[in-house]
């Protein structure tokens, strides 16, 4: 059988690549469609101590400070995202998508945003979804290493495909700048495997 079970336990995790809070563009204003929302110095400062928040996994302190910004900005995806972050640390699987969906409506163009609804899809167990979340990051922008992370770990873990998952991680590794040694053991346990398996 074609399973690498013994990597799971941390792959099931929201992963090491989708970790990070969502930054729409560093130092850029928060948009929503083609609306520019500009963050008030003060907000905006705010927003970087609550993704700082986040990072550090205090999460009631980056809530808090998320919730005042969505109520200001409404509009505004980068909060809502950050949101869908939270909840997806805390395992809140129904209140991480509906976050991430409203910041996607906000502004579909948010890659990360799509990358995590699509982990949040495969953690729910709905898997053609989180493939249709990870194909739509990658058509939004095809330089987004993460999504390509991911969709490898579904194509391998989930939908036993290898060929698949090998040939995604190798456009991550592509574009992962410093290279990444555990996802390279992986291709090189997949090529064995596959090259085994003909």
């Amino acid at each position: 059988m074609y399973h690498r079970w013994g990597f799971i336990s941390a792959l099931l995790l929201l992963s090491a690549c989708a970790q990070q809070p969502v930054r729409e563009s560093a130092g850029q204003p928060v948009k929503a469609g083609k609306e520019k929302i500009i963050l008030q110095a003060a907000d905006k400062k705010a927003y970087n101590k609550a993704l700082w928040n986040i990072k550090e996994k205090k999460y009631k302190k980056a809530e808090a400070t998320l919730d005042k910004l969505i109520s200001k900005y409404p509009d505004a995806s980068g909060p809502l995202a950050n949101k869908g972050v939270i909840f997806s640390k805390k395992n809140q699987l129904k209140k991480a998508e509906e976050y991430f969906l409203k910041a996607l409506s906000n502004n579909n163009k948010l890659v990360q945003a799509r990358n995590y609804l699509a982990v949040v899809y495969r953690k729910q167990g709905k898997f053609s979804q989180a493939k249709e979340m990870f194909d739509a990051a990658i058509a939004t922008d095809p330089y987004y290493a993460n999504a390509y992370y991911n969709l490898g770990i579904l194509y391998e873990l989930y939908l036993q495909v290898p060929e698949k998952a090998l040939e995604n991680y190798q456009l991550y590794m592509d574009l992962k700048k410093g290279g990444d040694k555990q996802v390279a053991q992986w291709v090189g346990m997949l090529k064995r495997q596959l090259k085994a398996g003909k």
